[in-house]
């Protein structure tokens, strides 16, 4: 069984995330004229814990393989980032709204990161209005970031784009 990306909060509040397969009953286009615009999209498997316990998780088809790969070469950078106090914060959105990332710095080699779940993510004790957000805060030092960003690039690392030969 594979890993998973893990981020554990300063105040108990967690984020386990991985890869678990390409979206099911999906191929490849085999036109190439198709194929030349087209992504695969990942299934993502999370686990959350807010820092008062409640915890939930999920499994949809929220990635796709290239924003995957964006995921990761991200969460270096603000890891990176996490070093300079006056970073500025980022966001970082997908095709599908399930899921989003900011990061804030909070002092020197600590950053604030925010998960933002939305729609078939967000915690079944959550009204689901169209528009609702939630967000989980994890406050982790820039090599906790750093290390996650080596875990998620070593899990999608299995799923490559697939083309039709």
């Amino acid at each position: 069984m594979m890993g998973r990306m893990e981020m554990r909060s300063d105040d108990g509040a967690r984020l386990r995330i991985r890869p678990i397969g390409y979206q099911p009953g999906i191929e490849p286009p085999v036109d190439a004229e198709q194929a030349a615009g087209w992504d695969d999209w990942l299934l993502i498997e999370a686990d959350a814990r807010t820092a008062d316990g409640q915890a939930w998780s999920h499994c949809n088809p929220c990635l796709t393989v290239a924003e995957a790969g964006i995921l990761a070469d991200w969460l270096h950078l603000q890891a990176e980032l996490g070093a300079a106090p006056t970073a500025l914060p980022a966001l970082l959105r997908f095709t599908e709204p399930n899921l989003a990332f900011r990061t804030r710095v909070i002092r020197r080699r600590r950053v604030e990161l925010t998960v933002e779940f939305s729609h078939e993510s967000l915690p079944p004790w959550m009204r689901r209005p169209l528009s609702a957000v939630y967000p989980l805060a994890l406050t982790v030092s820039a090599d906790a970031l750093a290390v996650a960003a080596e875990q998620w690039a070593r899990e999608i690392e299995a799923y490559p784009q697939r083309v039709i030969s």
